[in-house]
């Protein structure tokens, strides 16, 4: 057998077993790994190997999702056609509930996503501060329910001190050491792709990159 067929052959497998597939709730998928959750928050580890595939199953909830490493996907919402979706690392979308689809890895590396569902608000204040003045932070996207900064730090270089207004989540898009400088103390964390931390309120510290390599995350923001 070929690799050509065997790979044709597993397409077709997948799709026959979609056409006959009732959606599962997002949390019983079992590519989705649920990591963390509070009143605010569902956080899960999504890893998908490449020519395997979701199940159909339904976000119930607004969310956002955060690629690890590239990946080229099929993508297709329950009845209608697959689209390509191609993205890549540390690409950042947002999705409004409820969704039902699946995805099927059709590239040669392993598909890896943190998806973070937004149950509820803890009620921030409206003229919170935005953090785009803060070196190493860009604003990639906004909307009545959150803001998302990418934070890129080369090695030596600092965020220098500053406060998150709101509660939020930090997704780690790159391995790094980072020291974190926080209430007059200070640690180094050896972050791995993925890795992430949640903070309820808010949070003052300052961040430097103390390693050799560019490290890069994601702050996902509650309004």
């Amino acid at each position: 057998m070929t690799k050509a067929f065997a790979v044709a052959l597993s397409a077709i497998v997948i799709l026959l077993h979609a056409a006959f597939q009732s959606p599962v709730p997002v949390e019983s998928e079992p590519r989705h790994h649920l990591k963390f959750e509070n009143q605010y928050v569902r956080v899960f580890d999504v890893m998908v190997p490449p020519n395997d595939a979701t199940l159909f199953h339904t976000h119930s909830n607004d969310y956002v999702f955060v690629t690890i490493g590239g990946a080229n996907l099929k993508a297709q919402v329950m009845g209608a056609q697959p689209v390509d979706l191609n993205l890549t690392t540390g690409e950042v979308r947002f999705s409004k509930a409820s969704l039902i689809h699946r995805i099927t890895n059709v590239g040669s590396t392993p598909f890896h996503n943190i998806t973070v569902e937004i149950l509820s608000s803890p009620g921030s204040p409206a003229s919170a501060a935005s953090l785009e003045s803060v070196p190493g932070h860009t604003l990639v996207l906004e909307n009545e329910r959150v803001r998302i900064y990418r934070l890129v730090l080369e090695p030596g270089q600092s965020t220098g001190m500053h406060t998150h207004a709101l509660s939020g989540l930090g997704i780690a898009v790159s391995a790094g050491d980072i020291e974190i400088e926080s209430q007059g103390q200070r640690q180094t964390v050896k972050f791995k792709p993925g890795e992430f931390r949640w903070h309820t309120g808010a949070t003052t510290h300052s961040l430097k990159n103390v390693g050799s390599t560019r490290f890069e995350a994601v702050d996902i923001e509650w309004k």
